[in-house]
């Protein structure tokens, strides 16, 4: 009787131990797929956050030049100061502390530049297409030469600062 007994269990405890090897295996398979998965999802919404970065910025210096040339032709932008504030709001949160001190410092210097470019502007003579430049518009207009290469070159200072920025996040991406 002793001998049937132990030749009963130990196929029982071969199915047992199979069985819990199973399991283990089973486990470590769904852990290991989940963190697959997981390191997946992060990477992925990662590239997404880089190419919404990516928009944001090239959006950014699209209405700065924008700006620019809406002003150089003596029109105005209601609609673009709209734009620009949204933009300057996700600059905010989403800019690094470098982009969004260039952006403060073009701010300023775009207003500056604005203002004397405006008011160096020949006048129009009532409801006709005639303009009329006086002692007065040139002055306006010479600083706003002067101011000019100024910001230009915080245009590129930040242009470059961006390309550096989305350079790394992808250097990051690709490790």
């Amino acid at each position: 009787m002793e001998n049937a007994e132990s030749s009963n269990i130990i196929p029982l405890l071969t199915v047992f131990i199979s069985g819990i090897f199973g399991l283990i295996v089973a486990i470590v398979t769904w852990k290991l797929a989940n963190h697959r998965e997981n390191r997946r999802f992060k990477y992925e919404q990662k590239i997404s956050d880089f190419k919404e970065k990516k928009e944001l910025y090239v959006t950014l210096l699209a209405s700065l030049d924008k700006i620019i040339r809406i002003t150089e032709i003596g029109e105005n932008y209601p609609n673009l100061h709209e734009n620009m504030s949204l933009i300057s709001a996700q600059i905010r949160i989403f800019g690094s502390e470098n982009i969004n001190n260039k952006l403060f410092e073009i701010s300023e210097t775009l207003f500056e530049w604005s203002s004397e470019y405006k008011q160096g502007l020949p006048k129009k003579l009532g409801e006709t297409n005639f303009r009329m430049v006086s002692t007065m518009d040139t002055g306006h207009m010479e600083k706003a030469k002067i101011i000019y290469p100024t910001l230009r070159k915080q245009i590129n200072e930040l242009a470059k600062v961006i390309e550096d920025e989305l350079h790394q996040t992808k250097k990051d991406l690709i490790k």
